[in-house]
């Protein structure tokens, strides 16, 4: 995995960093772009945030978000532009080249794909994008016995004022240079789906403060063990070094942190434009609740219908093992989410 995943990083790093110098010579304009009014849904692992971004996203007119080709690819303005016109000439020999990279991609991607619906068309978590300054904790999937990452893990708490604020004007140059490609006028929200950010909420804030944020209420230990358990399948897809239970007790004390880190930030700065929703009520397309999502997102409730009726089914977690679920926290553990705690075997 060393030997494939080294030159192959390596040579996207330096790729893709070189276009985004580019970008500052050819469309040096993007920087003054407005962000208008984002949307962040911000929350926990395994908690419904891949189908509520799938859900938005379908409403076309309304959002845009970044795609794991572009984060992956395409960072930089010049390569947005030079893959999508590379593609408009495709689709007019039937897009056999497209077809034929999704079929690669859908092969790559079939494994993780049980657990996390993914593709190189499909909007993914923006997180990625940090990884091209080396600012993203996903490179501990590479060596998850390091620690040289915790800091990214507690990004507020850990990391000095200078890094933050360096590392966050990077995420909103990308920001821009997605909006300067895929929404130049500003019609539509900027939409981002990233767990990551749970323990960025004050640097979020201090970037784009007139965000909406979003985030998701699911029992914790179901919280905790899906995400051992999506952890367990990234490890052994990049590293073979064996998934200890250390690191088990290091994702249950990493969430319980952002749990805390988050509601308090919520909870003591009246000005974040924040909503909790509840994953029972998502998935199970409670019309009430999606009413008052729409409302707080300002959305026009003739969506409501589209919504309710568009398939959820293919954004569920199909686990291709049965695995035995723990109880790692107690009702007590984190008192303002034990309305949400279940009876857990």
């Amino acid at each position: 995995m060393v030997l494939i995943m080294v030159p192959f990083f390596t040579s996207l790093f330096i790729i893709n960093n070189f276009f985004l110098l580019v970008d500052h010579l050819l469309f040096s304009r993007f920087k003054k772009l407005n962000i208008k009014e984002p949307v962040f849904i911000v929350s926990m692992p395994r908690t419904g945030t891949t189908m509520l971004l799938h859900l938005l996203t379908s409403l076309k007119n309304e959002y845009t978000t970044m795609k794991l080709w572009e984060l992956i690819f395409a960072p930089s303005i010049t390569q947005k532009i030079i893959i999508v016109n590379f593609f408009k000439i495709d689709f007019r020999i039937n897009s056999i080249i497209k077809k034929a990279v999704i079929l690669i991609s859908d092969k790559i991607f079939k494994n993780l794909g049980s657990l996390h619906n993914t593709g190189l068309e499909q909007p993914e978590e923006d997180e990625l994008v940090l990884l091209w300054n080396l600012s993203s904790p996903y490179l501990q999937y590479f060596y998850p016995e390091s620690n040289i990452f915790d800091q990214l893990l507690n990004f507020d708490s850990d990391l000095n004022t200078k890094k933050q604020n360096r590392i966050m004007i990077k995420y909103f140059r990308h920001v821009q240079r997605h909006n300067y490609v895929f929404n130049r006028e500003g019609n539509k929200k900027f939409l981002s789906k990233n767990p990551f950010m749970m323990s960025k909420v004050r640097s979020l804030y201090s970037h784009f403060n007139d965000a909406k944020v979003l985030t998701i209420n699911r029992c914790p230990n179901l919280v905790i063990n899906s995400t051992v358990n999506l952890s367990e399948l990234l490890f052994s897809t990049f590293s073979s070094v064996k998934f200890k239970d250390e690191l088990k007790v290091k994702i249950e004390s990493v969430i319980k942190e952002w749990y805390f880190h988050s509601h308090e930030i919520f909870n003591s700065n009246e000005n974040i434009n924040h909503l909790y929703l509840d994953f029972e009520k998502l998935i199970k397309k409670d019309e009430t609740h999606y009413k008052n999502l729409f409302e707080f997102l300002g959305l026009d409730a003739k969506y409501i219908s589209h919504i309710l009726n568009k398939n959820n089914q293919k954004y569920k977690a199909k686990p291709k093992k049965f695995y035995q679920i723990k109880k790692y926290l107690e009702g007590d553990d984190i008192p303002f989410m034990k309305k949400y705690y279940k009876e857990v075997i």
